[in-house]
């Protein structure tokens, strides 16, 4: 089965037939994802284990404080000039901090706000509490991890901040995809909610051919006037062979994967996400529901198909005989 991308992505969503809702998400998160595997990928130190027994590359961990115990045995000096601080069960990218460069007294963000050890330890703290976890948990660990810096085919785009690119497997296809860039608005932030740029993907040839900023079609950033439309995402063909992977090495049969261009180790997954918004629909215009339609009408693909969406199969060889972490 051959569908072609760039005619279908175009066009803004008319009428809601099969526009995926947030119930029929639902319903797709209930019947395709094992609970196990959802509380996998909730855990995201676990996540990174996971995905290495497959050979997905991920961002490095460079600590992890389980405790105050842990916390009061941390080597600061050991940690790099610049590194991310994150919960490892924490959603929608709350509970981030971001160590730019290293100052007499500690460190400080990109916009030089100082980050002193008083200051990263109470953070750490409140992690620890739970405070930026999932609701049903009040405990949680932190994760230290080098900060990534972006390919410099993305970096001119922005103004600051880590464009990511978002890709949405339905029974290890890649569905949709679509990047979020960061803008002056969101605080250098790739969260579309808080003022960043959605970019609608060609899933065939990787190339943005739609972008929107808070739902209005854009050609260009708003702030550094670079073109978005026709921009080729670095290392797609890998980028598809990673988000597929992230199903097969998770069990998920509905999930998100996302995904950063490294400017020294390429494409590496950030996190995979069991329950992935909706907005995609919006950003590439694409109703999703007819895209997991068209998936479950079709015969699974052989290793040598070309794949749902035509162009090559970033279904990986080899891999269908290894079982999920949870199994």
């Amino acid at each position: 089965m051959h569908l072609s991308i760039l005619p279908s992505i175009r066009p803004a969503l008319g009428g809601n037939q099969r526009v995926l809702g947030m119930n029929a998400r639902n319903e797709y998160v209930e019947r395709e994802n094992d609970p196990r595997a959802i509380r996998l990928v909730n855990d995201k130190h676990a996540t990174k284990a996971a995905l290495a027994k497959f050979d997905v590359p991920v961002v490095p961990t460079l600590a992890v404080v389980r405790d105050r115990r842990d916390l009061g045995r941390v080597d600061w000096n050991e940690l790099p000039d610049s590194w991310a601080l994150k919960p490892n069960n924490g959603c929608q990218g709350s509970g981030i901090m971001l160590a730019h460069s290293r100052t007499e007294d500690g460190w400080q963000t990109a916009s030089g706000r100082p980050l002193d050890l008083a200051t990263i330890k109470e953070h750490v703290s409140e992690i620890l509490d739970g405070e930026y976890s999932f609701e049903s948990m009040d405990r949680d660990s932190a994760l230290f991890e080098p900060l990534i810096v972006p390919d410099p085919q993305l970096a001119s785009v922005v103004p600051s901040g880590l464009p990511d690119i978002r890709v949405v497997c339905y029974r290890s296809n890649p569905v949709l995809a679509m990047m979020r860039l960061p803008t002056a608005a969101s605080g250098g932030r790739a969260n579309l909610h808080q003022g960043a740029v959605g970019a609608g993907i060609d899933l065939a040839s990787g190339r943005i051919v739609r972008a929107q900023l808070q739902r209005r079609n854009i050609s260009r950033h708003p702030d550094t006037d670079r073109p978005l439309i026709g921009l080729t995402v670095p290392g797609w063909d890998e980028i598809l062979r990673h988000s597929v992977a992230c199903a097969e090495a998770t069990g998920l049969g509905y999930m998100g994967a996302d995904i950063v261009v490294d400017v020294e180790r390429g494409p590496v997954v950030m996190e995979v996400n069991a329950r992935p918004g909706l907005e995609i629909q919006n950003v590439t215009g694409v109703r999703l529901g007819e895209r997991l339609d068209a998936v479950t009408a079709s015969p699974p693909p052989s290793p040598r198909s070309t794949g749902v969406w035509g162009g090559r199969s970033a279904r990986p060889t080899g891999r269908t005989s290894r079982q999920p972490a949870f199994s």
